[in-house]
């Protein structure tokens, strides 16, 4: 036998074949995965980490699809909407938070830019309309505390920093039940005719109840 005759002897065309064919299958799944994980609305960051990629490789792929490429504006447009959708699915802003990969905070602010959640400013609003509604109910500082889940001592700041003069809404407030309420609906977008047809309370002591507490007064 030849050397000539020994070298085709070795070769073996269906290895190069098959192992090509393999090589084209292996980067087409991979492909196709980069797709669908971008058509997922993960970004090309999360892609290349998950995949064990460069981010480059990404890019390249889904130019070569014809894959138009989300700016960070539509990242983060895509992200709102599903810490939006997540919340009306019933998932607390922690869960949302672990689930799409962010932080409390910016969790909160998306929802609270969506009228979902009320502002930090708001919600001390509502906390010292409690706290008006409870000492008219005859309770002590500490137990009204002990209910808001905060200290005397956050208890008294809030009071203090609220700029809400409680002596006077505590007199104005006497024969309202639900104080808490009223507030909460006033800031939630309710008019104030509304409230006073609603509850049965008088227009002008409702109207000056909501300037005490700082809130707009159009009927």
């Amino acid at each position: 036998m030849t050397d000539r005759d020994e070298q085709h002897e070795d070769y073996s065309p269906s290895e190069d074949v098959g192992s090509g064919f393999s090589v084209n299958h292996d980067i087409s799944l991979r492909d196709n995965s980069i797709v669908e994980l971008y058509d997922e609305g993960k970004s090309t960051y999360q892609i290349a980490d998950e995949l064990e990629l460069n981010r480059h490789t990404v890019s390249k792929v889904l130019k070569k699809n014809q894959i138009e490429t989300r700016t960070i504006a539509d990242y983060h447009k895509l992200k709102h909407e599903e810490v939006v959708e997540l919340f009306n699915k019933g998932k607390d802003k922690k869960e949302i938070a672990g689930i799409l990969e962010l932080t409390d905070y910016t969790v909160r602010k998306v929802l609270e830019e969506r009228g979902l959640l009320l502002k930090k400013k708001d919600r001390d609003t509502i906390l010292i309309a409690r706290y008006v509604q409870m000492k008219n109910k005859g309770y002590d500082n500490e137990s009204i505390s002990i209910f808001l889940g905060i200290t005397q001592k956050q208890l008294n700041k809030h009071i203090r920093n609220s700029g809400v003069n409680v002596t006077a809404v505590r007199h104005k407030t006497e024969t309202i039940e639900n104080i808490a309420d009223l507030i909460r609906k006033r800031l939630e977008g309710y008019k104030v005719t509304e409230l006073s047809l609603e509850y049965g309370l008088d227009l002008l002591l409702l109207r000056e109840v909501f300037y005490d507490f700082g809130l707009c007064c159009e009927v």
